[in-house]
């Protein structure tokens, strides 16, 4: 048996798993900070539920880990947090409207594997049922700004409207039945050559002077759209793209944003303004957080004749730490490192004081020499090591060695309290 991942998993120790949570802590915080509760859905799910809003032939079926169990029950492993979260809301009649939900948690994806994308991975999610305006929506793109801004990463938000999307193609002469499949290939306007997308086009018989058109339309910013003579859906997608412009502007961050025409998000079930935040210096070059509007899908799950208008994003938890990882500045969560001489019940006793007061210590328990404990704390980015023999521990004066300054101090108990809360 050889030992090694499955392809697009990953173990993290320690070092790794610190970053994480840090990033995780800043995320929750900042959830929270905007009135979003925690849940906590299944990972194992019945199949129907997690394909039952695609067709046969979507690709992401061809993604989801399938499997079945004794009962031989056709399952599957979530591939997304939206859909378990429509069946929180079907499932709990009682919720109060609106409903802000948070929940960070890893699914499952059998995709191509890349730079910040693997196959088994964490999804940190924010989404809001009840609110069709556009103030939720500058809310949540206001969250991401200052969220990526506490992580140390200053983003570029490409946002756009599919009922836009939609308006252009039908302008452009195509029929309403081949919008889906046309938005499909526009989304990937900024990734295929466009030989290649008109391929596509015709291949779904689009005609010559409906493709000229499109491709004309959508390298159209939103002032010369508003200009043309609009049909109802490119109407729509336009005043609700000015008016979120608006919000956008007095909560001064329209700067970091950029109206993108091609922008689809890929998915179907949005409806509305969709939006994907990018690395402003490119150390990733695919989107490190996306979201939109989806104002059907809870309702059609739920199918008791109500509403149910929600919005989400979600911030990916891999392209933000493989980001933060190339600007690590190595550290350890441990405060002090105690090695005490043959003192161990008094070594105990003092770091649980510390303890008590909130420093992390770690006690060597191994009677290694004096010299392999100091190579050890500085191999570990340990800030400080305490040896504690019989002198120290009589006398009530420590000697405490700050490995980064490479000074050694001599202090009483106050002394030394004092000394740590300064640091």
């Amino acid at each position: 048996m050889k030992l090694l991942n499955v392809k697009g998993t990953f173990d993290y120790l320690p070092k790794d798993m610190i970053l994480r949570n840090k990033i995780i802590g800043i995320l929750r915080s900042n959830f929270e900070k905007y009135g979003y509760l925690p849940i906590e859905t299944a990972k194992l799910n019945y199949f129907d539920l997690l394909s039952y809003k695609y067709s046969d032939d979507a690709e992401i079926l061809n993604e989801i880990y399938r499997l079945t169990d004794q009962g031989e029950r056709d399952l599957g492993l979530r591939y997304d947090l939206t859909v378990p979260f429509c069946k929180v809301v079907a499932m709990n009649k009682n919720l109060s409207l609106p409903f802000r939900r948070y929940e960070i948690g890893t699914v499952f994806r059998n995709g191509p594997v890349k730079l910040g994308r693997t196959r088994e991975f964490y999804q940190c999610d924010v989404d809001v049922v009840g609110i069709d305006n556009r103030l939720i929506e500058a809310e949540q793109i206001l969250m991401a700004v200052n969220t990526y801004k506490e992580l140390g990463i200053d983003i570029i938000v490409k946002y756009n409207n599919r009922k836009l999307m939609s308006g252009l193609i039908l302008y452009s002469g195509i029929n309403d039945d081949k919008i889906d499949s046309v938005i499909g290939i526009i989304d990937k306007i900024d990734k295929v050559d466009k030989k290649d997308l008109i391929k596509m086009l015709e291949d779904i018989n689009i005609n010559e002077d409906s493709i000229n058109k499109l491709f004309d339309l959508f390298e159209m910013d939103l002032n010369d759209l508003n200009k043309l003579d609009k049909n109802d859906l490119m109407m729509e997608g336009i005043n609700e793209l000015l008016e979120l412009n608006t919000y956008l502007d007095k909560l001064n961050i329209l700067d970091k944003c950029k109206f993108s025409s091609s922008l689809a998000r890929g998915l179907s079930i949005y409806t509305g303004v969709v939006f994907e935040f990018y690395d402003k210096l490119g150390r990733i070059t695919s989107a490190i957080g996306a979201g939109g509007r989806y104002n059907k899908i809870i309702t059609n799950f739920v199918g008791d004749g109500n509403n149910y208008p929600a919005i989400g994003l979600s911030f990916g938890l891999e392209p933000i730490f493989v980001i933060l990882k190339m600007e690590e500045v190595e550290s350890s969560l441990i405060d002090i490192y105690m090695v005490p001489l043959d003192t161990f019940t008094d070594t105990l006793s003092l770091a649980t004081k510390l303890r008590d007061m909130g420093y992390k210590v770690l006690i060597e328990m191994n009677k290694k020499k004096i010299g392999k404990c100091f190579e050890y704390a500085e191999r570990e980015k340990i800030k400080y090591v305490m040896i504690l023999g019989e002198n120290e521990i009589n006398s009530n004066l420590y000697k405490i060695k700050d490995m980064q300054e490479k000074c050694e101090y001599t202090l009483s108990y106050d002394e030394l309290i004092k000394f740590l809360g300064d640091k």
